[in-house]
């Protein structure tokens, strides 16, 4: 096998769940149209709202990290 078929049989597979992430997927791949289709049970504004308070909670440590260290006292030696 060249190298060249051998890159075309790895980077298939990129594309193409194996069976331990098919069981973990909570959405079904649709070859056709490189697409998800998400199952009706999963609340996507519910996930959008939980990712959205995470995003601003890490925003806010880092703002107060950049607070903490602009007002710490530095002393000349």
């Amino acid at each position: 096998m060249n190298f060249l078929s051998y890159v075309v049989e790895v980077s298939r597979g990129w594309d193409e769940p194996n069976a331990i992430e098919v069981g973990r997927m909570k959405s079904q791949p649709n070859a056709k149209a490189r697409m998800y289709t998400l199952n009706e049970d999963i609340d996507m504004k519910a996930e959008l709202a939980i990712m959205e308070r995470r995003l601003e909670e890490l925003e806010m440590r880092e703002i107060q990290k950049v607070h903490a260290i602009f007002e710490t006292p530095v002393q000349a030696m």
